[in-house]
C-alpha cells in the first residue's frame, strides 16, 4: 500500500529504510534534540497517511523501546498502520506495536493535554447498545465545550482505558456533557468489561 505524495509514490519499505538508517536517535531520545526528531518522524509518516501518529515508551522494556504507530483514533487510517507494522522490519531495539493499548488498571493515569487534567475518577458514562457498538455519553468533571481540547483528553484517556481499536471498531457514537452526580452513571473503568459483555460475547 502506498499513497501519491507530491508527484511521487513513497512506499511503506521506504519508510523503514529511512527509520532505520536513523533508528539510532529514536532508541536514545535524548531529550535536547527530542522536537527534531519527532518533526522528522512526523514528516515521514505523513507521507504514508497525514492522519498519522505515534508514541515511543519513555522508558526501554527489556532492552526495547516500544515504538507505537497510531491512527490517531481515524477509522481511516487504520489499513496504513495495519500494513506498515506488519512489513516493519525486524530492529533488535524496537517493539514495534500497532494502535495505542489499553493499560491495566494500576497503570492507568491523569492524562495532562494542554491546560486540562483528565484521570479516570473524573469520567463517567452511560450507555445504550447500538448493534455490534455501543453509543457512550461521557460526564467530565469541569468540562467546557467551548474547549476542544476537553475531547482531545478524553479520547486519549479513552485508549489508555480500551485501546485505540476498540474505541474506533466497538464504541459508536461518543457525546460529552458536565459530570452531574447521578446514580445512572458508570465508573469509565467499567467501560472494558462492558465491551467484553456487550460487544465482544465475553462471559464474565
Amino acid at each position: 500500500m502506498f499513497k501519491k505524495i507530491f508527484g511521487r509514490n513513497y512506499t511503506v519499505t521506504e519508510f523503514w529504510t529511512w527509520f532505520e538508517k536513523n533508528s539510532q536517535g529514536y532508541y536514545l531520545l535524548d531529550e535536547g534534540n527530542l522536537n527534531s526528531l519527532f518533526n522528522k518522524l512526523s514528516k515521514q509518516l505523513s507521507k504514508i497517511n497525514e492522519d498519522l501518529a505515534f508514541e515511543f515508551s519513555a522508558d526501554l522494556i527489556e532492552g526495547k523501546r516500544e515504538f507505537i504507530i497510531s491512527a490517531d483514533g481515524i477509522l481511516s487510517a487504520f489499513p496504513d498502520v495495519i500494513d506498515l507494522v506488519e512489513n516493519a522490519p525486524q530492529l533488535a531495539g524496537f517493539k514495534i506495536i500497532a494502535f495505542r493499548q489499553k493499560s491495566t488498571v494500576d497503570d492507568i493515569s491523569t492524562i495532562e493535554y494542554e491546560d486540562i487534567r483528565l484521570g479516570p475518577d473524573d469520567v463517567y458514562f452511560t450507555y445504550r447498545k447500538n448493534g455490534d457498538t455501543l453509543d457512550i455519553v461521557l460526564y467530565l468533571r469541569g468540562y467546557d465545550s467551548d474547549f476542544e481540547e476537553w475531547e482531545n483528553a478524553a479520547f486519549i484517556l479513552l485508549d489508555t482505558i480500551i485501546g485505540e481499536y476498540d474505541v474506533a471498531t466497538k464504541i459508536g457514537s461518543i457525546d460529552m456533557l458536565p459530570y452531574k452526580k447521578s446514580p445512572n452513571l458508570k465508573s469509565i473503568l467499567e467501560l472494558p468489561a462492558l465491551i467484553d459483555k456487550e460487544v465482544s460475547g465475553i462471559r464474565l
